[in-house]
């Protein structure tokens, strides 16, 4: 499901979409017909932007989650507003994508989280929700998690779910899970997904292979 008011934008990415196998169930171009659209099709992946001329792009978010709760949601978007980015991930969003990538980028993202995973476009982090670092999440991240928390939470960032987590770690995935869960309640975040924005913004990413 592709909801977007640039029409041009999404019509081209259906194309692409369909070029590659994918069922494209439908395009919304305001914020009701993506409601009406996803409340009948339910589709496994909802492609949408943050701002929509009949509606705010995070009420519809909250929408959607609320009617499709199965449905996950990519933000693709070409917004800086860093509070907004941040609201989208409370929201319930699975992913980000900037509009400034590359049409394939944002096909790899969409169907990484069709498969489960959290996935965040670094070029969305460098702009927003990485922007500024503070001091007291290196603190809590580097004082409150253990190393091998730290080296979960930084799978999170890199959007890996918890079979591939477990399996690169050589754990459970039941001690993946303990593991995920002791990480959101030290950070005192409520997602995976704001644990991985939390990851990048911190560099934890950049600082693990």
């Amino acid at each position: 499901m592709l909801c977007d008011d640039h029409q041009m934008f999404i019509e081209a990415m259906a194309a692409v979409l369909t070029a590659r196998g994918w069922t494209v169930c439908d395009l919304a171009f305001t914020a009701a017909d993506a409601e009406a659209a996803i409340r009948f099709h339910r589709p496994d992946v909802g492609l949408m932007d943050l701002r929509f001329l009949d509606a705010d792009g995070l009420e519809v978010i909250r929408s959607l989650a609320d009617l499709a709760p199965a449905t996950r949601l990519v933000l693709v978007t070409g917004s800086t507003d860093a509070a907004a980015i941040r609201a989208a991930i409370h929201a319930g969003v699975s992913g980000f994508a900037s509009k400034t990538q590359d049409i394939e980028r944002i096909i790899t993202i969409a169907d990484r989280v069709g498969k489960g995973r959290v996935m965040i476009d670094p070029d969305v982090v460098e702009r927003a929700v990485r922007a500024p670092r503070s001091s007291g999440e290196l603190a809590a991240v580097d004082e409150l998690l253990t190393s091998r928390e730290r080296e979960v939470l930084a799978r999170l960032g890199r959007g890996q779910s918890t079979a591939v987590l477990a399996k690169d770690l050589g754990i459970t995935a039941n001690t993946a899970r303990s593991h995920i869960q002791n990480v959101l309640n030290k950070l005192g975040v409520h997602s995976r997904m704001e644990a991985a924005a939390l990851a990048v913004r911190v560099r934890l990413v950049d600082r693990v292979d």
